[in-house]
């Protein structure tokens, strides 16, 4: 059986370190906030906002939820984006995916404030992490790579795929494997055999949204499989793997839940105290 890879552990070091530096934030009376603004937001969405609340509770960081109807237009959206990053009390500001509908996130998302962008979604951010030189990385994808080094899997010359190329996730998680020295590989729901591929990975990182999509067959013994995907289902939280199979090939395994998501909100609120220390005068 895989080796599971829990997300508990960094995670609670990580926000070990990001409550002392919010505590010297206090004491200067800078107070850090983050503002998540969603539209019409589906149940994978919810459970992180509430994860996220929960989390920022714990070490002194304000979670304040900006819930839009479904059928909000695009004009609105943009000017809900405009305000809350105009709010000299917001430090970080993050717009939750997928959008319902026909809005479409490429066209909102240059209205996040660039100093406020903590989940790296504007255009310029994006840029500087294909350029190798990110300031904030959408935190999923960075907690692939932040699990990965806590359980000293090599990373350096192995081959991994990513399947899945969201700008959230996929595509993201392919650059910063890229920055650690792996031969990256990205498929998504255009790939003709998407097995020719995972097969031959020693990493495999999946965010479809999917549940069960990657099964135990489509690996090679022994990889190591991270599993990005929040699926909610009449039986609870599930992943884009399916963890009998997978589990059964794998040497190790992200569990969902229990594995990246606690690192992802960990690493979401550090980024947020970030924010609020630069803003600080």
């Amino acid at each position: 059986m895989a080796r599971l890879l829990h997300g508990r552990p960094p995670a609670e070091r990580i926000k070990g370190e990001t409550r002392a530096r919010v505590e010297a934030l206090q004491r200067r009376r800078v107070h850090a906030h983050l503002a998540v603004v969603s539209v019409g937001a589906d149940p994978a969405a919810l459970t992180y906002t509430e994860r996220l609340t929960r989390s920022g509770h714990g070490i002194g960081v304000k979670v304040t939820t900006y819930a839009l109807p479904r059928e909000t237009s695009e004009a609105q959206l943009r000017a809900e984006l405009d305000r809350v990053s105009a709010d000299p009390a917001v430090h970080g500001v993050i717009l939750l995916t997928p959008l319902p509908g026909a809005l479409d996130e490429t066209h909102v998302v240059d209205h996040i404030a660039v100093a406020k962008d903590v989940e790296g979604m504007h255009p310029s951010s994006v840029g500087w992490l294909a350029d190798g030189r990110p300031r904030f990385m959408p935190s999923t994808a960075e907690a692939v790579i932040e699990l990965l080094r806590s359980y000293e899997v090599p990373i350096s010359g192995r081959h991994a795929v990513v399947i899945g190329r969201s700008t959230v996730i996929g595509r993201p998680a392919a650059y910063l494997l890229l920055r650690e020295d792996a031969t990256v590989t990205i498929a998504h729901k255009k790939t003709g055999d998407v097995t020719r591929f995972t097969r031959d990975a020693d990493i495999v990182v999946v965010g479809v949204g999917s549940a069960g999509f990657l099964r135990g067959e489509m690996i090679r013994p022994g990889a190591t499989v991270i599993d990005a995907g929040i699926n909610v289902t009449p039986h609870g939280l599930t992943g884009d793997a399916d963890a009998e199979s997978v589990g059964a090939t794998a040497g190790a395994l992200s569990p969902v839940p229990g594995g990246l998501g606690a690192v992802t909100a960990a690493l979401l609120l550090r980024n947020v105290v970030t924010a609020a220390e630069e803003a600080a005068p």
